[in-house]
């Protein structure tokens, strides 16, 4: 999904199934804002701010702000293996599916969420909860051995 983040679709050479053969159970999540190019600027150089604004993907930045909240919540660390993909729904919903795993990948948490488009940010720290709840916070510290 990240060359098509960037409107790259001609691009894709291959496509891996991001979900099992019931075509609903999801198989496959990629890294927290992969393929988004972030760009850090003042607020008060209002020239380049214009033209940030010419370029930001408004539905991108809604769904990075979901991954990067779980993330944040998640307070995981560079050998942190955390995913989380967001994406729209077709009837206009945010979703977030968030996973957090072991070294080895023999165990995991996973968890899927829903909200409104115009709230990422409470959908993202939905998603961190219910993998914290879940046992996140224990696969995460072993990683820091």
């Amino acid at each position: 999904t990240g060359l098509q983040r960037i409107n790259l679709d001609d691009r894709i050479a291959e496509v891996l199934p991001t979900t099992w053969a019931d075509g609903v159970t999801v198989s496959i999540v990629p890294a927290v804002g992969a393929a988004v190019i972030g760009v850090q600027a003042r607020t008060a150089d209002e020239p380049i701010m214009r033209l940030l604004d010419q370029i930001n993907d408004t539905a991108t930045a809604r769904h990075v702000t979901a991954e990067r909240t779980m993330l944040h919540m998640l307070r995981g660390h560079c050998n942190s293996p955390i995913a989380g993909h967001s994406y729209t729904t077709p009837d206009g919903q945010l979703s977030l599916f968030g996973m957090v795993f072991n070294l080895d990948g023999s165990q995991w948490v996973r968890s899927q969420g829903w909200g409104p488009a115009d709230d990422p940010a409470s959908l993202g720290a939905w998603v961190a909860g219910d993998l914290l709840r879940q046992g996140a916070s224990r696969l995460i510290a072993a990683t820091r051995k």
